[in-house]
């Protein structure tokens, strides 16, 4: 056989690598020298796998978790090599390589963090960051209770399905929290290696809430027993409302989330559903009260976890008004005004809570309790023929009550004269048609008083007249509304028998 010299044997491997490479060329070879030409190219064009991430990044310690890589260079991994796909020392226990891409690999059992690594026969993923976690679906165990919306209590729980540490720093290192109702919360200290106690966080839906206990991440299963939370309420406003019903009230609370509307007892005032209400928002609800006898009634607000406490009141208010008989007086003062429709309290500090006041047309009176059916007011000058009184509890009205005003005497210069009379008295009046005031007595005897003037009422310049007895007597007239005037201290007259 003729051999082949060094050059032309090196030149014919050139050639191999260049026809491999898919240059356009033609090359001799001897076939054994092209053969390992190919082998070496293509080992040089493989690409080592490479991870880039791994979803989940946790999964439970007996193992089966399905687990995706991804990252590249994956084609060249060995399928039938069970070590091709590594969790830290321990091969998955099974894997599919989906494309160059993507690897499905199934965790085997183990505890703690481990390095999930591929190989090929190009070499082994050298990524340092896909850390696969063995965490424990840790279980919660305890009595159902319940808790008001704002949160604030806790609850001890029974772990399940593992321990939660030898020591309080065991426990630290685990890095565990909870869930209560999805709602995270950090507060969660070590009891023992088998409890933990959970600060139980304010809802803004007051509903049955499940307890998860998470660690570092990976959720474990909801609890059977469940957290009770109910709604609270705060503040009504306003505080008081007519017996008669149909007052909107807006409750302020925390937990309204929670209420269903269709259900018709969700809200109640005193035992009673309310008449319609809305959840503006988990912090108000716009109710309409309905009809009640007066006195307190307790506003509940009621969701699947439970009812709120005892709390905030409204009060119902019968409406109050004065007896239709009475009159004020035209030149204003105190006066005893009788009521009725109701109480005004048994005492001055029940009076004060009924908030009372009244009203004459937009004018507010000074009012003070007298006993449970009277009141003193104190009212200004008044010209007109009547006015409109109303009693107010609270922002509960009665009804207005037109009330007749009665002209009258406001003052004399001179309060006594002898029987003979005939001294000069000037008499202020007051109310409507004063200025055209006719028929002044003093007691039964008749005066001639012409009108002499003007300015915060009306004066007449008056002669007293001879009287034949001597006494008390009262200066009265007739307004020009035909009206005659009514008693005041201030219209009291006095004959003597002493000249």
């Amino acid at each position: 056989m003729t051999k082949t010299s060094r050059a032309r044997r090196a030149s014919a491997f050139t050639a191999a690598v260049v026809a491999v490479a898919g240059t356009v060329a033609v090359a001799i070879a001897e076939p054994s020298a092209a053969y390992s030409a190919t082998a070496m190219v293509r080992a040089a064009a493989e690409v080592g796998p490479v991870v880039a991430s791994i979803t989940p990044l946790m999964g439970v310690p007996e193992g089966g978790t399905p687990v995706t890589i991804w990252g590249s260079g994956f084609k060249s991994v060995n399928a039938d090599d069970p070590n091709s796909v590594m969790f830290g020392d321990k091969p998955a226990t099974e894997f599919i390589v989906s494309s160059d891409t993507k690897i499905i690999a199934i965790s085997p059992a183990g505890t703690g963090n481990t390095l999930i690594t591929v190989a090929s026969s190009a070499g082994t993923s050298k990524n340092t960051t896909s850390i696969f976690g063995y965490r424990l679906k840790l279980g919660a165990e305890f009595d159902s209770l319940s808790e008001k919306a704002t949160g604030g209590g806790d609850v001890v729980v029974k772990v399940l399905d593992g321990t939660v540490g030898a020591t309080s720093s065991q426990f630290a290192a685990l890095k565990i929290t909870a869930k209560v109702g999805g709602i995270p919360t950090t507060k969660v200290t070590w009891v023992d290696q088998n409890h933990v106690k959970i600060g139980l966080p304010a809802v803004t839906k007051a509903l049955p809430a499940k307890i998860q206990l998470v660690q570092e991440g990976f959720t474990g299963p909801e609890s059977t027993s469940v957290v009770n939370y109910f709604p609270v309420v705060t503040t009504i406003t306003p505080g008081a409302v007519a017996v008669a019903g149909g007052d909107t009230v807006k409750i302020m609370g925390t937990g309204f989330g929670g209420v269903d509307p269709t259900d018709a007892d969700a809200v109640t005032i005193g035992g009673v559903a309310a008449t319609y209400f809305q959840v503006i928002s988990p912090v108000q609800i716009d109710a309409v009260v309905p009809v009640a006898a007066a006195g307190d009634a307790v506003v509940k607000v009621t969701t699947p976890g439970g009812s709120s406490a005892d709390g905030p009141k409204i009060v119902y208010r019968s409406p109050l008004t004065i007896d239709s008989g009475q009159y004020l007086r035209a030149g204003g003062g105190v006066h005893l005004l009788t009521v009725t429709g109701g109480t005004l309290g048994a005492n001055a500090a029940e009076y004060a809570a009924a908030a009372i006041t009244v009203r004459m047309g937009k004018t507010k009176l000074a009012a003070s309790y007298v006993d449970a059916t009277h009141l003193k007011v104190t009212v200004p000058p008044v010209s007109s023929e009547t006015v409109e009184v109303t009693l107010w509890q609270d922002v509960v009205a009665g009804p207005p009550v037109t009330v007749p005003v009665a002209p009258v005497v406001t003052s004399l210069s001179l309060v006594s004269s002898p029987l003979s009379g005939g001294a000069t008295v000037k008499v202020k009046v007051a109310g409507a048609g004063a200025s055209a005031a006719t028929n002044f007595t003093f007691g039964s005897y008749e005066a001639v008083c012409p009108v002499s003037g003007s300015g915060s009422g009306v004066l007449y310049t008056c002669t007293v007249p001879a009287a034949t007895q001597a006494g008390p007597v009262w200066v009265t007239f007739t307004a020009g509304t035909g009206t005659t005037s009514k008693f005041t201290p201030a219209a009291a007259f006095s004959y003597t028998d002493i000249d």
